[in-house]
C-alpha cells in the first residue's frame, strides 16, 4: 500500500505494535527462565540468567523506540553577518561627495497638546 502522507501511524496501531514487540520479548524471557531450570550446563545457565535479567531492559527500550517518530531538523542558530563600521582613519581616507547632503539629527513630529472637553453649561450655579 502506498502512503500519500508523511504522517505517523495512529496512536492505537503504534501502541498495538509496541505491545506485540514487548510481549514477544517477555515470552522469550519466560523461556530463558524455564530453560535455566531444565539445562544442566553451567555456562548455558549463566547465559540464560543474563538473558532473563537483561531482556526486560531491552524490551522496554525496543518497545519505546517507536514512541516519537517526529522528524526534527537539527539546525543551530547562525547570527547574521556583522557589518563593521569604518574606523576614523578609514573614514578620513574617502573624500566627501560634494553632491551629498548629510543631516545629523532626529525627525520628530510635534503634536499640539490635547485639550480637555469643557464641562456642560448649566443654567444655575451654586456658590
Amino acid at each position: 500500500m502506498h502512503s500519500i502522507t508523511s504522517a505517523a501511524d495512529s496512536h492505537t496501531s503504534d501502541m498495538s505494535q509496541r505491545m506485540k514487540v514487548y510481549s514477544i520479548q517477555m515470552g522469550l524471557r519466560v523461556v530463558c527462565i524455564i530453560a535455566m531450570v531444565l539445562v544442566d550446563n553451567l555456562v548455558a545457565r549463566i547465559l540464560l540468567l543474563l538473558g532473563a535479567a537483561l531482556l526486560p531492559w531491552f524490551a522496554v527500550l525496543l518497545a519505546n523506540k517507536g514512541a516519537d517518530r517526529s522528524q526534527r531538523a537539527g539546525s543551530a542558530y547562525t547570527p547574521p553577518q556583522r557589518t563593521e563600521l569604518p574606523t576614523a582613519a578609514e573614514a578620513q581616507e574617502h573624500e566627501p561627495d560634494p553632491e551629498a547632503v548629510v543631516v545629523d539629527g532626529e525627525y520628530t513630529v510635534h503634536r499640539p497638546p490635547r485639550e480637555l472637553p469643557r464641562p456642560p453649561h448649566t443654567a444655575t450655579r451654586r456658590n
